[in-house]
């Protein structure tokens, strides 16, 4: 993957270890409290509180007593026998694996998909009474964000939680499939494990919005088609299919379903139509391998070539993608990078200081207020 974030290195490294598509084995999981609202603050506190100037998007003081948020986002939590049922309920991803996927992901050269499923199957785990608690902090957040912005939500359906031990995708942090959204007792109880850092409480709510993005792409084209056309991708009907030379190092991405949007990119002189995937330099060799470690984004041309090109051969892959997130492996978990740190920095950005290319999340919050 390219490193190309203009932030600071702290930022930086904070953010790629909440990381949640499936982009690697043993990827950084790092130490992430939130704050969560003190119910039993003074009455004094809280009117002072009301006095301050007003938070970014998505911060909330700690203080003040809650509210009845007039926006709901519907969701609800999976047992994990229904978790279970769910993950296999998945065929199409599956059958978009290849072999490489199969043996970076099990470990073990020349896994099958009857060991993948019958272990991603076991991962599946029953919510506490304390994470349900701790997720509808975080939604109740989230809705006071919209509510407080005049910010309007896509038609989303009703979002289904689900946990599990993350193995069955490499220990990442959270993924989605549909309108499901898994993730780890880890994401929970780094919101749990500290109630006054509200910076570790934005970085959780951040990996939220970022799923949500994906669910909401799903229950919407058009606004789909309307994201992306913010980092220059236009999305066509039909998908592309992957040619040989990029289904053998192919890694599947349970966040990117489709493989219809492409870009125009400078390739050696050329103005070359590409759309995008995400693969590895090398096959898995031996346990402990990552495909994190050497994984790439293949700019694929739309004609039907069995060849792909690096984003080092694109001369303008930085003003396709814009530089305010470096997770660029798709132009859907760019926009959902950007979709997150919208909703939850504003335009001040997690550093304070703006973005690389505000216009991008000019245009998600003008797309959430013309709704």
């Amino acid at each position: 993957m390219v490193k190309k974030k203009a932030m600071s290195k702290k930022l930086a490294a904070a953010i790629l270890s909440l990381m949640i598509a499936a982009c690697g084995c043993g990827a950084a999981q790092n130490s992430a409290p939130a704050a969560q609202a003190d119910a039993g603050a003074a009455q004094a506190d809280a009117e002072a509180a009301q006095a301050d100037a007003a938070p970014a998007a998505g911060e909330s003081d700690a203080s003040a007593p809650e509210a009845p948020a007039t926006v709901h986002i519907a969701h609800r939590y999976a047992s994990k026998a229904e978790g279970q049922e769910l993950l296999l309920s998945n065929e199409e991803y599956y059958n978009g694996f290849s072999q490489n996927d199969l043996d970076y992901k099990m470990q073990k050269k020349g896994a099958s998909m009857e060991e993948y499923k019958a272990f991603a199957v076991e991962q599946a785990e029953d919510f506490t009474e304390e994470e349900m608690d701790a997720a509808d902090s975080i939604f109740r957040e989230m809705e006071k964000t919209l509510e407080e912005n005049s910010y309007t939500l896509p038609p989303l359906d009703e979002i289904v939680l689900i946990k599990t031990t993350m193995k069955e995708e490499c220990s990442v942090t959270a993924y989605t499939h549909g309108t499901q959204i898994y993730m780890s007792e880890k994401l929970l109880g780094r919101y749990l494990s500290g109630k006054d850092d509200s910076a570790t409480a934005q970085l959780v709510r951040y990996v939220f919005w970022h799923e949500m993005f994906h669910c909401l792409t799903r229950c919407n084209p058009d606004f789909r088609a309307e994201a992306y056309k913010l980092i220059h991708f236009t999305v066509q009907e039909n998908d592309y299919p992957l040619p040989p030379s990029v289904f053998e190092y192919h890694i599947s991405n349970p966040d990117v379903e489709h493989h219809n949007s492409y870009a125009t990119f400078r390739i050696g002189g050329q103005n070359i139509d590409c759309f995008t995937d995400f693969v590895t330099t090398r096959h898995f060799e031996q346990e402990g391998d990552s495909f994190f470690d050497c994984a790439t984004t293949a700019l694929i041309p739309v004609d039907g070539s069995d060849v792909y090109y690096t984003p080092e051969q694109a001369e303008n892959f930085d003003e396709v993608f814009g530089t305010n997130t470096d997770y660029v492996v798709d132009p859907e978990e760019c926009m959902a990078d950007n979709f997150g740190y919208a909703l939850t920095y504003g335009m001040n950005g997690p550093t304070g200081s703006g973005y690389p290319n505000p216009e991008i999340i000019e245009g998600i919050l003008a797309i959430l207020t013309a709704n």
